[in-house]
């Protein structure tokens, strides 16, 4: 896998889920976007927002600006995670950059701030009083336009605006959470680290009108109902993503869930893609037929249904898309490193 992911663009996600105070269950909402449809990759999709790994996302400049925040202590406390297995795009040969467990949180918050105006962050009087329970940090009180323009349009304005407002990013808030490539069977390909952060209260949002069409504050539920109902249409890593939110309740839970596990690391996610006679088929880790040599630049043809190409078959773990808004979920077996798998919300089960 570490030579495969040379071939793939590092990018950072961020799933960023808040407290809905008048609802129960769930108590709490995902942020999304919709892509315009002008953009180069997945175009008129609905997705977390994050984007691509910049040189200014690891660049010595940001431990010099936490030693000067003192933030130091905490630093080491993250590099120390995880203790399980470590995920390909968090190992990094460069001794001059900064670690990925902290450059790919940059990006992600970065890519956050970019798109929807909102920046996790935390100031010298909270880092000096500890990391906290697990929960996000914003701040909205400065002219968010002006910095949103301006970082757009130059990645390394995001360590100046953190300078000028002594501020850090809050990275001990984003909790690794997954890691998806691209199927090889795209030109643009990416191996993009998703984080999870938990708030307790919803951010004011400013779209940033280039690359954002609209934004939503719903449920996981919601979303895949939208989705399967043609209202919206969620890329794979979304699907999944909030399928395997709809195991939880309460955002008090989630954030919990992310903090127990956050020494277990992550399994690399690279779906292998097939066509069924009447699927696209996407197999995935743990599945028995799952293998990464069978990862091919052009899709195989099977002259087989989803459901035969699952017959024999002991661990299953899959997705299969019967159409562009009907993917149906299939997984019978637990995931390693204390991970939870995801809920099937189709209402189309299938046989």
């Amino acid at each position: 896998m570490q030579g495969a992911a040379a071939k793939f663009r590092k990018s950072a996600s961020l799933i960023i889920l808040a407290r809905d105070k008048a609802a129960q269950n769930p108590d709490f909402k995902a942020l999304l976007f919709k892509r315009p449809p002008q953009a180069t990759f997945m175009p008129n999709s609905a997705v977390f927002p994050g984007g691509v790994f910049e040189a200014s996302d690891e660049t010595p400049l940001w431990r010099k600006h936490f030693e000067k925040m003192g933030a130091t202590k905490q630093l080491v406390a993250l590099t120390e995670e995880p203790k399980g297995k470590k995920s390909v795009i968090f190992q990094n040969n460069n001794p001059e950059a900064i670690e990925r467990e902290i450059s790919l949180r940059i990006a992600a918050i970065r890519e956050a701030f970019e798109e929807l105006g909102v920046i996790f962050c935390r100031d010298r009087k909270s880092l000096a009083s500890g990391v906290g329970e697990g929960y996000g940090n914003f701040r909205e009180d400065f002219d968010r336009n002006h910095w949103q323009k301006l970082v757009h349009n130059d990645s390394t304005k995001f360590l100046e605006l953190c300078e000028a407002l002594e501020i850090v990013p809050d990275l001990w808030s984003l909790h690794q959470w997954s890691n998806w490539f691209t199927p090889t069977t795209f030109k643009k390909r990416f191996n993009t680290a998703f984080f999870m952060i938990a708030l307790k209260d919803v951010p004011d949002v400013i779209k940033e009108n280039n690359e954002v069409t609209d934004f939503a504050w719903r449920t996981p539920a919601e979303y895949l109902q939208q989705h399967f109902t043609k209202e919206i249409w969620l890329p794979p890593p979304q699907i999944y993503e909030l399928s395997r939110l709809l195991n939880f309740t309460q955002l008090e839970d989630v954030k919990n869930f992310a903090l127990q596990r956050r020494h277990e690391g992550l399994d690399v996610t690279l779906p292998i893609e097939y066509k069924c006679k009447d699927a696209r088929v996407n197999l995935l880790p743990g599945d028995d037929l799952y293998a990464v040599e069978n990862s091919k630049t052009e899709m195989p043809v099977l002259e087989k249904t989803a459901k035969q190409f699952r017959e024999g078959v002991k661990n299953i773990h899959r997705i299969e898309f019967y159409g562009p808004n009907d993917a149906v979920l299939r997984l019978n077996f637990e995931l390693p490193h204390g991970h939870i798998g995801p809920i099937n919300a189709n209402p189309k089960k299938r046989d």
